[in-house]
């Protein structure tokens, strides 16, 4: 018969044969609580992040400039005349035809030649401290084949209205006296020309076509009216081709 089958009293064994359960059972649950593995701490999720990997933002190169930039931004007593949509008067031609020089939208096209606006730059060429417009424009003439002139004009404001000061064609580079550079400084202009040039238009022939020696350097000068020729020098140089020249501006 198992201890404690029966509720009653307890007598002295019985108590002691409780006393030792209890105590065996203390001493296995403290040994299984020994022996058991600690419990493992539950890992949080690692949690990742898509973080944009910073770099330096690209930023273009800045824009070519040349010194003549500034020279092409039009002051506001121009900012009515358009010279891409423009009449430049009559023009003559070298057999004596003479026919309206309008352009448009930069152009003038001709059966056998054409005109293009290739620039406008704004200097005060005068010594008024207000600034004048100075157009160059670029005029092809094809036979057996093309060459062509550089024809200036110089704009300036007189009470609200243009005033031409000066109109001025360049030979062409096939038949001598094609531009080769020209400077525009306070009161003066200085025009450079491949070959012997005494007059605009001039030719100036070389051995073969686009095949020049010599140049020409002509000084202009404003008189107070209008700019007027003032000196035109010779220098000797080699024959070369110029057939591809782009002629150099200069401005002070």
């Amino acid at each position: 018969m198992f201890p404690f089958t029966e509720f009653g009293p307890f007598d002295r064994t019985e108590r002691k044969a409780l006393l030792v359960a209890f105590l065996f059972c203390a001493v296995f649950v403290g040994l299984l609580s020994v022996s058991a593995p600690a419990k493992r701490a539950r890992k949080k999720p690692l949690t990742i992040v898509d973080t944009p990997l910073h770099t330096a933002q690209y930023e273009p190169p800045p824009p070519v400039t040349t010194p003549l930039e500034k020279f092409r931004l039009a002051p506001e007593v121009f900012w009515n005349f358009d010279f891409m949509n423009f009449s430049y008067g009559s023009y003559k031609t070298s057999d004596g035809k003479s026919y309206a020089l309008n352009i448009r939208q930069g152009l003038l096209n001709g059966e056998t030649e054409w005109f293009e606006v290739k620039d406008v730059f704004y200097k005060d060429l005068t010594g008024d401290g207000i600034a004048e417009a100075i157009v160059r424009l670029w005029h092809v003439q094809c036979d057996d084949s093309c060459n062509g002139t550089n024809l200036f004009y110089i704009y300036t404001l007189r009470h609200g209205k243009l005033t031409n000061l000066w109109r001025y064609e360049t030979g062409t580079y096939a038949y001598g006296c094609g531009l080769k550079s020209l400077m525009l400084g306070d009161k003066q202009m200085v025009m450079e020309l491949f070959g012997r040039c005494s007059t605009q238009a001039m030719v100036s022939p070389g051995p073969a076509k686009f095949l020049v020696e010599d140049a020409t350097f002509t000084v202009f000068e404003f008189d107070g009216h209008r700019f007027l020729t003032k000196s035109a020098r010779y220098i000797i140089e080699p024959i070369r081709n110029v057939q591809h020249w782009e002629p150099v501006i200069l401005i002070e």
